[in-house]
């Protein structure tokens, strides 16, 4: 018989703490930077877990006290640790002292009701140093008072690895093409100039940024300017290789030398 009260006592905590979660409240007006549970109505909030859990997004919940409520079976697995050993945890004692004292800003903002999204560095336990995607919703009741923030998360390691490698290569294309004796630029797709070398910027007797944003079409001899362009435009939309020959106003240095 007690142990039935027990039971009992504990499914109407329960219940009373999903009731708290998702109490009617107002709806959001301009784009309201507060997340607010859905006014009218009722849906099944074990349900809502059970989505949360099967979802490719990593997601957490947690109190104004900072203490781990919520959260799902993706998170659980990277972090590698057992729910049972986040859930009614600090933040400070999940992520580490390091780790918290990064975020505490933009926890604290987000429990002022500000939306904080930012990407940062997280030490995991296995796998060592990874970048994270972190983006803190505040979740408010119908007054307007944060009762907690909802934690979206992204492993983004890989992608900012991509992007170290692009950029490693472009500065060792910068190098290469800064010490070649011959002209060379790069234009976007957009038909936009990317990049002069340079010999191009000497050429040109200006600053690489100017020679970068110069209207390439004044330097060229007005008689070959209208061939130029039209077999210049052709082979940017072919995207294949393609050669353009015409006569090119330099410095006088370069014109007399």
């Amino acid at each position: 018989m007690a142990d039935g009260g027990q039971t009992s006592r504990g499914a109407g905590k329960r219940q009373q703490m999903n009731a708290d979660l998702v109490r009617a409240a107002r709806a959001p007006a301009d784009l309201d930077r507060l997340v607010t549970t859905l006014g009218g109505g009722s849906f099944d909030f074990n349900a809502i877990l059970a989505i949360a859990d099967i979802l490719p997004v990593m997601v957490a919940y947690v109190d104004a006290d900072l203490t781990y409520r919520f959260l799902n079976k993706p998170l659980a697995e990277w972090l590698e640790l057992p729910r049972r050993d986040i859930l009614g945890h600090h933040m400070r004692q999940v992520l580490g002292d390091d780790a918290f004292s990064h975020r505490e800003p933009m926890v604290t903002a987000a429990l002022k009701g500000e939306r904080m999204f930012f990407a940062s560095e997280f030490d995991h336990r296995t796998r060592g140093r990874v970048a994270v995607q972190t983006d803190y919703v505040p979740w408010a009741d119908a007054n307007g008072r944060v009762n907690g923030i909802i934690i979206l998360l992204k492993d983004i390691t890989e992608e900012r690895a991509t992007e170290r490698a692009l950029k490693e290569s472009e500065e060792r294309f910068r190098r290469i093409a800064n010490s070649a004796p011959a002209l060379m630029w790069v234009t976007r797709i957009d038909r936009v100039r990317d990049f002069v070398n340079d010999a191009y910027a000497s050429f040109l007797g200006l600053s690489a940024d100017e020679a970068r944003v110069l209207d390439w079409r004044s330097r060229i001899h007005p008689e070959d300017q209208d061939r130029i362009i039209a077999e210049s435009i052709a082979g940017e939309a072919s995207l294949q290789p393609f050669t353009l020959e015409a006569r090119y106003l330099g410095t006088t240095a370069n014109i007399g030398g």
